[in-house]
């Protein structure tokens, strides 16, 4: 063999060999970057290429912007949504997501107060087993009266079609209409009583003072001395019952304090010893409340149930239940029931001999002045009272 063949055969050994390698480093080069964009495909951003040249090395760095835009854009998603969900728990609104496959994906904590669960605990529940559904109805009205645990309503239901993921969503935003029904009812109230407070308050001193005067320098007959002493007696006590009125519509807002809702119920309920009172009350944590306002709410609640148990012969059971958002108080009475009206709330309306017909007015003031509701039913279980408030943990 000629020198110059032997050259020609080992220029193209060296080609062979050089071009084998270089097929080698490609065909690592793709399988790298096949890695690289499956795991992208999994969500996996983390992954990079290492620095290479020529147009494998262009290769892996477009690949890695790609994963650094990604991650951005998965971290940017994750504060969005951190963000909205602190939106959502923050508004007094019921909100309550529904997926594509007809359950609950998701809630805020009103919606869990208002279905009587922790938010968390309403994933996967079928509206049809919290009576909900006909809230899903797209043509069906949006107004509802279904009592519910967190109130009876009426409830303005408005529905929000919304696409995540790719798929069909829908949100329901429950608003309680009694709450604006009672502030434009209170309003009227208020008014109407500081009318009557001035107004009376204006007849009733000088007929009171002329009373007293008279009755100081009457004569012997007994007879005048005794009509005055009652028209004193009884101008009097309508004074104390208008005066009462105007407490409660000047009832000041609540000023909240760290107190234990436990210890502060057993001894409202150690006041009560006309009938037996029976508690389960567990070891409570401190919650921002008014203690003041709150034992007078109590204090009324608990009176009105020992008056129905004492005239059937009955208990009282009292119960506190404490969830991650809010607690529950039940006192429940074994007395006749209630009686099958809307005036239980009405200022004046009492079923009391010689009830002033605002107890039960100024205990739901100061529950929902906390934020919280009182809501009044018979027992389903046998004849007796019911009264369940929830307030914000």
């Amino acid at each position: 063999m000629t020198g110059l063949a032997a050259l020609v055969i080992g220029a193209l050994v060296g080609a062979a060999c050089g071009y084998a390698l270089a097929r080698r480093r490609a065909d690592r080069g793709h399988r790298q970057i096949a890695a690289l964009l499956l795991g992208l495909r999994d969500g996996d951003y983390t992954l990079r290429a290492i620095a290479a040249r020529g147009a494998l090395g262009a290769a892996f760095a477009a690949v890695n912007e790609l994963a650094d835009a990604l991650m951005g854009s998965r971290r940017a998603g994750i504060e969005s949504d951190a963000l909205l969900g602190k939106l959502l728990g923050a508004v007094d609104l019921a909100i309550i997501v529904i997926g594509p496959r007809g359950t609950i994906v998701g809630g805020n904590d009103a919606a869990g107060t208002l279905l009587g669960t922790d938010a968390e605990f309403l994933t996967g529940r079928h509206p049809h087993t919290l009576g909900i559904a006909p809230w899903l109805d797209p043509d069906g009205p949006t107004r509802f009266d279904t009592a519910l645990p967190g109130g009876a309503g009426p409830w303005h239901v408005r529905r929000v079609r919304f696409r995540r993921g790719g798929r069909d969503h829908l949100m329901l935003v429950a608003s309680d209409l009694s709450r604006t029904l009672r502030d434009e009812e209170r309003r009227v109230w208020r008014g109407l009583i500081r009318v009557l407070s001035h107004e009376t308050g204006n007849s009733l001193g000088p007929i009171q003072a002329t009373a007293e005067t008279l009755q100081r320098h009457a004569a012997d007959p007994h007879q005048m001395r005794d009509g005055l002493a009652l028209i004193e007696r009884r101008t009097r006590s309508l004074a104390g019952f208008i005066r009462r009125y105007a407490d409660l519509a000047r009832l000041p807002p609540p000023m909240p304090e760290p107190a234990a809702p436990g210890p502060l119920l057993r001894r409202i309920a150690a006041l009560e010893t006309r009938v037996p009172i029976r508690t389960a009350i567990g070891p409570t944590a401190e919650t921002m409340l008014d203690p003041a306002q709150i034992e007078q709410a109590l204090i009324n609640l608990i009176r009105n149930a020992a008056d129905a148990a004492l005239e059937a012969g009955g208990a009282v059971d009292i119960t506190l239940e404490i969830a991650a958002s809010h607690l529950r108080i039940a006192i429940i009475d074994e007395g006749r029931g209630l009686p099958q009206t809307e005036n239980l709330f009405v200022p004046g309306f009492t079923t009391k001999p010689g009830g002033s017909g605002i107890g039960l007015v100024l205990a739901r003031e100061i529950i929902e002045a906390h934020g919280g509701t009182l809501h009044l039913s018979n027992r389903p279980d046998r004849t007796g009272a019911q009264a369940l408030i929830t307030l914000p943990g």
